[in-house]
């Protein structure tokens, strides 16, 4: 059992050493803080939110690109500059409220100082359909 331990550690070492040159890295993302609040025609609009810029290890990095279940929001950074577009984030919906999550980039390219970063945030309720959004722009530092 103890060999079969050390050998599986080997395994894993290689492997993630293989397909990432430091999995402990600290990668860009941009951290969000958003509050919605539906109105009657079931609209959630955005009644408050913040886009900070920050970092993770590369392990802990955004990359869920499919929604659990739907109602959902996604987001999605994009660098205009390069034409590079992150990977979509899902967070499941739940209605009024706030919601914290963290959006990532694409791998090929992280943004550097005064990039210009779009970020696009939708909701989509439980048919799919778009029911709120937020668009802004941000110069990375």
């Amino acid at each position: 059992m103890k060999k079969m331990l050390i050998v599986l550690l080997i395994l894993s070492g290689i492997i993630i050493s293989g397909c990432v040159s430091n999995p402990f890295k600290q990668v860009p993302v941009v951290m969000v803080n958003i509050t919605f609040a539906e109105n009657a025609q079931g609209i959630a609009e955005v009644k408050n939110y913040t886009l900070t810029q920050g970092t993770v290890i590369y392990l802990n990095r955004p990359r869920k690109e499919v929604a659990d279940s739907f109602p959902a929001i996604g987001a999605r950074t994009i660098i205009p500059k390069y034409s590079i577009i992150g990977p979509w984030e899902m967070v499941t919906y739940h209605g009024s409220g706030t919601y914290s999550f963290n959006i990532g980039f694409d791998e090929k390219h992280y943004p550097v100082t005064n990039d210009t970063v779009h970020v696009s945030i939708i909701v989509v309720n439980a048919k799919g359909q778009w029911i709120g959004n937020l668009e802004k722009i941000i110069k990375w530092k």
